[in-house]
């Protein structure tokens, strides 16, 4: 029996954001325009995510939906960079990935306006599902696909850029020389293995490849439609790398509600030639980057469920990579 996810991190209850009454008149113009149909109603606001921008499903008078994005600069400086960049992406993605629809974007004073097609579907996770956890891989292996190589029209880092964090080799030092002081709720072994967490997490410096991958990819990241397909939204941290780097972000917390990842490894695609110290320096590098700074008040514009999200995937990394290591 697959246990529950940890009452502390419900995904589909994280974010705190406006409703579409409260946008400015010229965001609700906006809109309409870049969907080619004024707004005739709104949904209420959706409640996945750790940020307090606008983020929902409109109906226009045209008949049609579609789902909008919108957040102010001067409010949130990151979301409204954000929204330009996975505009810029969604526009250059090759065909066959399994996102949404990019229906319009643009600027409307100080705001930021994103506009996509709709997917009818439910985060999946609560718990994993075996059907889940099979849509989730069916959907990255279109995406490794579909993405490798990278298209060259798409100008984006490396995942190992994106690692090259000072809060990660500020973590990592003091795991190495025994002066990181562990938060509640950690494995037991960690103060003795924090020298070798940290070896194993400096391999992904070298962590290469010519796919695209999303870079976040979460249950709430995730949407399976009415058929059991999953679809890949929020596209705003794609970098490249290995192709199987997206769907092991995903296997710690399957791992955590009982699902014996190490066959579904073992039988996927995604993993033929991969190097098992490459996918565990992975594991081990998000497992730091999650110990870092947990007790610091979330990132303006953010939610403190951020900070649950990160404990849970700093225990969920941490065990798994416990467990493909010998340590727990």
């Amino acid at each position: 029996m697959q246990a529950p996810v940890p009452e502390d991190v419900d995904y589909r209850h994280t974010s705190a954001r406006p409703q579409w009454a409260s946008l400015p008149a010229h965001v609700h113009e906006a809109v309409g325009r870049l969907a080619g149909s004024p707004v005739h109603q709104a949904s209420p606001a959706v409640t996945t995510g750790f940020t307090g921008a606008y983020a929902g499903r409109v109906r226009l008078r045209d008949g049609r939906q579609v789902f909008a994005k919108a957040a102010a600069g001067t409010d949130s400086a990151h979301v409204h960079g954000a929204l330009a960049q996975e505009a810029r992406v969604l526009a250059a993605l090759p065909h066959g990935i399994p996102a949404p629809e990019l229906v319009g974007h643009g600027d409307s004073e100080d705001w930021r306006v994103l506009v996509l097609g709709v997917i009818e579907g439910l985060l999946p996770g609560h718990p994993w599902t075996p059907d889940e956890v099979e849509a989730a891989h069916a959907a990255c292996l279109r995406f490794a696909e579909a993405g490798t190589p990278a298209p060259a029209t798409l100008d984006v880092g490396t995942m190992a850029g994106d690692l090259d964090d000072p809060r990660i080799h500020s973590t990592a030092q003091a795991l190495a020389e025994g002066t990181f002081a562990p938060p509640g709720g950690m494995p037991g072994w960690l103060l003795e293995r924090g020298p070798q967490l940290a070896g194993v997490a400096a391999g992904a410096s070298r962590l290469a490849g010519q796919s695209l991958v999303h870079g976040d990819l979460r249950p709430d990241n995730l949407l399976v439609d009415h058929s059991g397909a999953a679809w890949i939204v929020d596209w705003n941290w794609v970098v490249t790398g290995p192709a199987w780097l997206d769907f092991t972000g995903l296997l710690p917390l399957m791992a955590w509600q009982g699902v014996d990842v190490e066959v579904l490894m073992a039988r996927s695609p995604l993993f033929t030639g991969a190097d098992p110290e490459e996918v565990d320096a992975f594991l081990a590098v998000i497992a730091v980057y999650m110990l870092s700074s947990l007790d610091a008040p979330p990132p303006p514009g953010c939610t403190p469920a951020l900070r649950q999200h990160q404990r849970l995937m700093a225990r969920a990394f941490l065990a798994m990579l416990g467990q493909r290591r010998g340590w727990a």
